[in-house]
């Protein structure tokens, strides 16, 4: 009986072991993934700043309220012609900037594909361990305590299925990050086709009204919609519920 009881706990053991450390794992994943898209979105923000800065300039100079200055601006000396070439290419260095935002999007969403898989593996080992423990222990216990013990395991399994424990208690399901991050990536990937259109497009324009209507797709960021916010601050606050 002894033996037994011995032989039970060793195999349960590894399985409890693994478990801790996947979860360990797990939440320092989770802080790195939610910091690399804070650190990614506000870097977007920052370039989106600027490149307003730099299309307010162009279509200041190259789109005009006054006629008389839009027929001088054709023949502007060279000087105008550099500065205004040198805008452009700022604002190209911009667009490469959020081209690497979206690149690092792109990556964390492998890792947070990665970490819902690792945990979805955990919670597969952690329910064939319960379920083996079930098994075994219906033998030495009457009906009801078992249909007690296998409600509460059932139970337990559910909760835990998939689910990362940060800290202060909080628990997260692995596939909550994944959706949070591929909506964001989605946002900003379409976000930055419409930059690249409006770099494309913003000094070869016919009309000053086009060249506003191209600030302001720059500006508003239609792409990136109230769900495209929603998964940011989520993100957020899952940031803040890890541990330090």
């Amino acid at each position: 009986m002894g033996s037994s009881g011995a032989g039970l706990l060793n195999k349960t053991r590894p399985h409890s072991m693994s478990s801790r450390k996947i979860r360990n794992m797990s939440e320092k994943e989770v802080k790195k993934i939610c910091s690399t898209v804070s650190l990614s979105t506000v870097k977007w923000k920052l370039a989106n700043r600027q490149g307003k800065i730099i299309l307010d300039f162009i279509c200041g100079k190259v789109y005009s309220k006054d006629k008389d200055d839009q027929e001088n601006s054709k023949t502007i000396d060279e000087r105008f012609d550099e500065e205004l070439h040198a805008k452009c290419q700022t604002l190209v260095n911009i667009l490469d900037k959020m081209s690497e935002a979206v690149a690092e999007l792109e990556a964390v969403e492998d890792k947070a594909v990665g970490l819902e898989q690792l945990c979805d593996i955990s919670a597969s080992m952690n329910k064939s361990s319960n379920q083996s423990f079930n098994s075994s222990s219906s033998n030495n216990q009457n009906s009801s305590n078992y249909m007690n013990s296998s409600n509460y395991m059932n139970s337990s399994n559910y909760q835990n299925s998939s689910m990362i424990e940060l800290d202060k208690s909080v628990l997260l399901l692995s596939s909550d990050l994944t959706k949070w991050i591929q909506s964001i990536l989605i946002c900003y990937k379409n976000q930055l086709k419409m930059n690249q259109i409006v770099t494309k497009n913003i000094c070869h324009l016919k009309s000053r009204e086009e060249a506003l209507f191209h600030l302001s797709i720059w500006v508003v960021q239609p792409a990136l919609d109230p769900q495209c916010l929603v998964a940011e601050c989520a993100v957020e606050q899952t940031l803040k519920s890890c541990s330090e």
